[in-house]
């Protein structure tokens, strides 16, 4: 008998002009929402010309990479993605930075331009301020 998968995460554009894409995970993700989410990253970037920043609400779970998941997230980068932004705990941002570090020495288009924040509204400011995105 077939079972449906659950869904344990969410995607969508964060802005009207489509430079931003959002996506967040539940705490009951598991690592297929993280290549779900990559693959449906990519299908939404490519349908638009410019550059598009992410970001990433990785609060609610500790998403830990291996070597195989570095590989295909690097396989999967569109050529008009930009920033970066990961939404973490204060407790696992260091190793968050840690395994950042390590994995752009592997996979240096998929973790070119990393950053962190808090919140959105964080992630947001720090896209509105470094990157001219705009926001309603």
């Amino acid at each position: 008998m077939y079972k449906e998968a659950a869904v344990n995460h969410s995607i969508r554009w964060d802005n009207a002009e489509k430079t931003v894409v959002l996506q967040q995970y539940t705490d009951k993700a598991v690592k297929d929402d993280l290549y779900d989410l990559s693959k449906q990253s990519a299908e939404m970037l490519k349908s638009v010309s410019h550059r598009v920043h992410l970001i990433i609400d990785e609060r609610p779970i500790k998403v830990t990479l291996n070597y195989s998941d570095i590989k295909y997230l690097e396989d999967n980068v569109p050529e008009n993605q930009g920033a970066v932004v990961m939404i973490v705990d204060k407790n696992g941002l260091t190793y968050k930075m840690l395994i950042q570090d390590v994995a752009k020495t592997l996979a240096p288009k998929a973790f070119d331009q990393p950053y962190f924040a808090e919140t959105i509204e964080e992630a947001r400011q720090l896209l509105q301020e470094h990157f001219a995105v705009h926001y309603p």
